[in-house]
C-alpha cells in the first residue's frame, strides 16, 4: 500500500518522467535479472543490446532501411484509415451495410496475418505494392471494427439537437459526430501502427529485400541475438516517439472538450 500511495504521489507530481520512467526501469530491471541465467550469446542483457543498438544508428544503413518500413507501414496505415472509417461508419448507421460487411470483417480478423502475407506476395509479387497491400488487407478489419462500434456508440440525443438547431451536415460532422468518433478514431490509429509494423516485418522477411524485417532475418541467419534484439529495439524506440511525439498530442487536442466540459462548474455542480 506504501508503494502503490507513492507511486500515485510521484504520478501527480511528474506523470510523464516519473511513473512512466519508472515503468521503463523496471522493464530493465526485470530483463537484466532474466538475461543472468543465461549465457550473453543466448539471451543478451539489456546493456549489449543497447550498445549494438547504437552501432546499428550510427553505422549500419539504418535510415534507409527504417524508412522502407515506415513507409509501408505509414501508406497501408493511411489507406487503411480511410478505408476503415468510410466502411465502419457505413456499418454503424445503416443496417444493411451492417450485414454486407460484417462478414469481411469477421473473416479479416479470422485470417492469420502470415497466411495473408504470402498469399499477396505470391499472388502479386515481391514488390512494394505487395507488401502494402499485406499490411491492408491484416489491419483494416480490426480498425474497422473500433470505427463501427464507436458510431453505433454516438449519442443520439446531441444529433437530434445539432438538427434541431439547424446544423448543416458539415457542422454535424465536425461538430456533433467527429468529436465523440475521436476515441475511437485513436485506438484504431494505435491498433493500426502498432500491428502494420509487426506486418511490416512479416513481408519484409519473407523476401522484400530491405526493411527492418529484412535486417531481422539477416542478424538471424548470423545467429546474432543480439543484432535481432537492436534492431527490434530501434524500431521500437521509433514507434514510441510516433506515439508520445504526435499521436498523444493530437489525441490531446481532439479530446480537449472532454476535460473542458468535466471542468465546467456547472457540470460539476450537477
Amino acid at each position: 500500500m506504501r508503494t502503490l500511495r507513492w507511486l500515485r504521489e510521484l504520478d501527480s507530481r511528474c506523470p510523464t518522467v516519473g511513473t512512466r520512467g519508472l515503468s521503463i526501469l523496471a522493464l530493465l530491471g526485470l530483463w537484466w535479472f532474466v538475461a543472468l541465467f543465461f549465457q550473453p550469446l543466448v539471451f543478451p542483457g539489456p546493456w549489449p543490446v543497447l550498445l549494438e543498438t547504437v552501432h546499428i544508428v550510427r553505422n549500419e544503413r539504418f535510415v534507409f532501411h527504417l524508412s522502407r518500413t515506415l513507409f509501408r507501414v505509414v501508406g497501408a496505415f493511411i489507406v487503411s484509415l480511410l478505408l476503415a472509417s468510410i466502411v465502419g461508419i457505413l456499418m454503424g448507421v445503416d443496417e444493411t451495410a451492417e450485414r454486407f460487411f460484417e462478414t469481411f470483417v469477421l473473416v479479416g480478423l479470422t485470417i492469420p496475418a502470415l497466411a495473408v502475407s504470402i498469399i499477396v506476395l505470391l499472388v502479386m509479387g515481391f514488390n512494394e505494392v505487395a507488401g502494402i497491400v499485406a499490411i491492408v488487407i491484416v489491419i483494416t478489419p480490426p480498425m474497422t471494427e473500433n470505427v463501427w462500434e464507436g458510431t453505433k456508440n454516438l449519442d443520439a440525443e446531441l444529433i437530434k439537437m445539432g438538427q434541431v438547431f439547424g446544423a448543416n451536415a458539415r457542422m454535424m460532422l465536425s461538430e456533433v459526430v467527429l468529436p465523440q468518433l475521436a476515441p475511437y478514431l485513436l485506438a484504431a490509429t494505435r491498433f493500426g501502427l502498432g500491428i502494420g509494423w509487426k506486418i511490416a516485418v512479416i513481408v519484409e522477411w519473407i523476401g522484400l529485400g530491405n526493411g527492418i524485417g529484412q535486417q531481422l532475418r539477416d542478424s538471424f541467419d548470423l545467429f546474432s541475438l543480439t543484432g535481432v534484439m537492436a534492431w527490434t529495439l530501434s524500431f521500437i524506440l521509433v514507434m514510441a516517439g510516433i506515439e508520445f511525439l504526435i499521436v498523444k498530442r493530437v489525441e490531446a487536442r481532439l479530446t480537449r472538450w472532454q476535460t473542458d466540459d468535466m471542468s465546467h462548474p456547472s457540470l460539476l455542480q450537477n
